[in-house]
């Protein structure tokens, strides 16, 4: 045990001032007379006790893992209490203090019959701060522990509900301060996401729907889980299955973290946006979408798309209107996408799942022999609206073009990749007058009677003739807008904060 702390110097002033009377040590009657004209903080002749680290907050840390401090009252070793702290302990504790190193000091006042008792006003003000300081420590202590209980509880339940990346941060780029975590509001729900309120209005009559994020263009990936969750719950009430675009953004993530807190029936084709002349855009994806495997699993996995419209953009690029998919420019395209296609296979082979379908969305005449060759499915985008037709004739006209184009040719190779119509729809409006109409004049306006008029005639009749297809497209997508002009961003069901659109009525049938 180390040696006593020093004596606090009001003691050694006392020492000089005060004849000794022997060796006794001083009685608390000489303490009180040499004090009452310049009375101490009570800390100054208190005995302490310090971790090793000289610090209540080390004390704390050291107590919860090693045996208790040296007690006040009691036991061996030297005695660091002043007689004057000593004189307020209960007659017990003055017992053991009897066999202690003030054995000898005067105990009047502590022991002495009453009538010699001297009662000292400091003394009685120290003993009633000693036990209210008691009371205050038990009060401190069992709050303390109350709240550590609360915070052990709270965190298993949100630890286990929120396991697997379920935190918003987690999943939505915890890095980015921009997440965006607010909802629209458009579904009614309490804290359990898969109990909420179902509309009325709307109907589980289509085969897909395509899904775009409303804010995760890479680099700016501000989605929020609680979007996507609302977004979730709005569209497993139109559908079984929805396609994404690309992985950037945790867009798969966010997505089947949604489906599993939902416990909603979706099925999702999970995508890598090919970018022409990009392959780090490839690379970063790709991991995204690993990571999201590797995290949840393909139970909600119905195939994998690799590029979107890679086709088109690599002959536009390097070949202009003049390309042609057959062609030295076409082929090219193809075997960069092959290559892609062949690696993302082999990744989810390592993973253990070599039986995900994989393949890939393009324009639905930019299709060539060689990349239907290499691919499970392909997705054909076929918009009526860019072939100058009204909205009447858009469904014949759809369902034609896609047979024709893509059904037969694909039918007629060794592998018969499944051909899916992966976009298709009619726009509710332009933002500019030159593209407020798809060149057929009355009849193809960009409006909601008329989107209206083309989900009347395509869609239970689809359903009918077993015709897969995405419903293009879920919301209207403002990013397209800014960024593309046009009628690209208005091609939605439903507005940009997630209301059907006014006056439109959903058709009600079942699908495959």
């Amino acid at each position: 045990m180390s040696a006593p702390p020093p004596l606090p110097k009001d003691y050694q002033r006392y020492a000089e001032d005060v004849p000794s009377s022997g060796n006794r040590p001083p009685s608390r009657e000489d303490l009180d007379n040499y004090f009452d004209h310049q009375l101490p903080a009570p800390h100054r002749l208190s005995g302490h006790y310090l971790s090793p680290s000289g610090s209540p907050r080390g004390s704390m840390e050291s107590f919860r893992g090693s045996a208790s401090p040296q007690p006040a009252f009691g036991g061996a070793g030297p005695r660091y209490l002043s007689p004057l702290a000593a004189s307020a302990a209960t007659e017990t504790e003055g017992a053991g203090l009897r066999h202690s190193n003030y054995s000898e000091m005067s105990m009047i006042g502590l022991n002495s019959t009453p009538g010699l008792q001297r009662k000292s006003t400091w003394l009685q003000k120290e003993t009633q701060l000693k036990r209210k300081n008691h009371r205050l420590f038990i009060i401190t202590c069992s709050t303390i522990t109350l709240l550590i209980i609360l915070g052990v509880t709270l965190g298993v339940v949100f630890g286990t509900r929120n396991s697997k990346g379920a935190s918003t941060n987690d999943v939505s780029n915890g890095n980015n301060t921009n997440i965006n975590t607010a909802t629209a509001g458009v579904v009614e729900q309490g804290s359990d996401p898969s109990q909420f309120t179902k509309d009325p209005k709307l109907k589980q009559s289509f085969y897909g729907v395509a899904y775009t994020m409303m804010d995760a263009l890479y680099p700016d990936c501000n989605e929020g889980l609680p979007s996507v969750i609302e977004d979730m719950q709005i569209l497993s009430q139109l559908t079984t299955r929805i396609r994404l675009y690309g992985s950037d953004c945790n867009q798969t993530q966010l997505v089947l973290e949604a489906i599993k807190q939902t416990k909603v029936d979706l099925k999702v084709y999970a995508a890598i946006y090919v970018v022409v002349d990009d392959d780090t855009a490839y690379e970063r994806q790709k991991a995204s979408l690993k990571n999201a495997i590797e995290t949840y699993g393909v139970d909600h996995l119905e195939g994998i798309t690799v590029g979107n419209e890679f086709m088109l953009n690599y002959m536009t690029q390097y070949g202009g209107s003049s390309a042609t998919p057959d062609g030295t420019i076409g082929l090219r395209a193809s075997a960069l996408l092959k290559a892609k296609i062949t690696d993302t296979r082999q990744m989810l082979s390592d993973l253990g799942h070599p039986n995900v379908p994989v393949g890939c969305a393009d324009a639905g005449s930019y299709f060539n022999n060689d990349l239907l060759g290499a691919i499970d499915f392909g997705l054909s985008n076929i918009h009526a609206w860019f072939a100058h037709t009204t909205a009447a004739d858009a469904a014949s006209w759809t369902n034609t073009f896609f047979q024709d184009t893509n059904v037969a040719p694909a039918a007629l190779l060794a592998n018969r990749p499944t051909m899916v119509i992966a976009e298709t729809g009619w726009p509710t409006q332009s933002n500019g007058t030159a593209e407020s109409n798809s060149g057929a004049g009355t009849g193809g306006e960009a409006s909601v009677a008329n989107l209206q008029t083309f989900l009347d005639s395509f869609i239970c009749q689809a359903n009918t003739a077993r015709t897969p297809y995405f419903m293009f497209e879920y919301t209207d997508v403002p990013w397209k807008d800014i960024r593309y002009g046009g009628v690209e961003g208005f091609w939605g069901m439903f507005d940009k904060d997630k209301r059907l659109k006014t006056s439109l009525t959903l058709p009600d049938c079942t699908h495959q």
